[in-house]
């Protein structure tokens, strides 16, 4: 528990170990524009609205820190494609590393230590800052990397992320979750997603759902080639009787020497989840790893 509740708070001492593993040759240089690899948006830490296609080619890693007060509030992500694994073999052996291409290449999994919990049982209260209170897990596969070879068609991913976000007993629901994301790339791009929920609490009967729809689009600085700037917009459509939520999202990403520090908020009409808030903030540190 110590150890984990220490790597949260030394995240940037850990991005740095991966920066010197670049530097050493061990890994291959970095891919800015593949950057993705912050907490799941379901996670209650996490700066993203709504989930995106894009990946990491081999592994990434994040510190997302909520500006809000409150306990845990320090979210730490790891990112491993099979693809990186099967790199690893191949260098042992002296072979010649893998390609980007096939399935090794289109899944990522990706792990979320951290993230407030939504509600703190009084006798939790004294152990309610521990990062594994919360830990989402995710699976994402890209299973459409272009929708035409027309001349003036644009690149268009479409992937699927299957989610899990589980918190201690005492601390709040557990979500479980399907997304079906589609990703248009250019100058402004543009992102659907369309998913359900289920959220059930321990020991309880009744099990809710939700549906999600959302849509964004991010704009692409030309003279500020390092800024990108993102909004977006999102609507939970909730079953036994519940309220709909309406979202909006606002960000803005800076890539510097591979590094992308990243500002968002996102606001709600009515809390997600009970104990939740209608608002959050969110101060990010990504980096990730690309092959050769």
């Amino acid at each position: 528990m110590r150890a984990l509740q220490s790597g949260a708070r030394h995240g940037p001492v850990l991005v740095a170990t991966l920066a010197a593993l670049v530097l050493s040759g061990r890994v291959g240089p970095v891919e800015a524009d593949l950057v993705q690899v912050n907490a799941p948006s379901i996670n209650s830490a996490s700066p993203d609205l709504l989930d995106l296609a894009t990946s990491p080619e081999i592994a990434g890693m994040a510190l997302d820190q909520r500006l809000q007060r409150g306990p845990d509030r320090r979210a730490l992500t790891f990112n491993l494609t099979p693809l990186a694994l099967l790199d690893l073999v191949r260098r042992a052996q002296a072979a010649t590393p893998s390609s980007a291409s096939g399935w090794a290449g289109r899944a990522v999994a990706r792990v979320t230590l951290g993230g407030p919990p939504q509600f703190i049982d009084s006798l939790r209260v004294a152990h309610a800052g521990r990062a594994t209170n919360h830990v989402t897990s995710e699976l994402k596969l890209r299973v459409l990397d272009s929708l035409g070879n027309a001349p003036w068609a644009r690149p268009v991913k479409v992937a699927v992320a299957l989610t899990a976000d589980n918190l201690g007993t005492g601390y709040g629901l557990d979500r479980y979750g399907g997304t079906l994301i589609a990703e248009r790339e250019a100058a402004c791009t543009v992102t659907a997603n369309a998913g359900y929920r289920v959220l059930e609490r321990y020991h309880a009967a009744e099990r809710m759902g939700e549906t999600k729809l959302g849509l964004g689009a991010a704009w692409h600085s030309m003279r500020l080639k390092a800024l990108d700037l993102g909004f977006s917009g999102a609507c939970l459509l909730r079953n036994h009787g519940r309220a709909p939520v309406w979202q909006g999202g606002a960000r803005a990403d800076l890539a510097v020497d591979g590094l992308r520090l990243s500002l968002a908020t996102r606001r709600s009409d009515h809390p997600e989840v009970r104990g939740g808030d209608r608002g959050r903030s969110v101060l990010s540190l990504a980096y990730d790893l690309a092959g050769r």
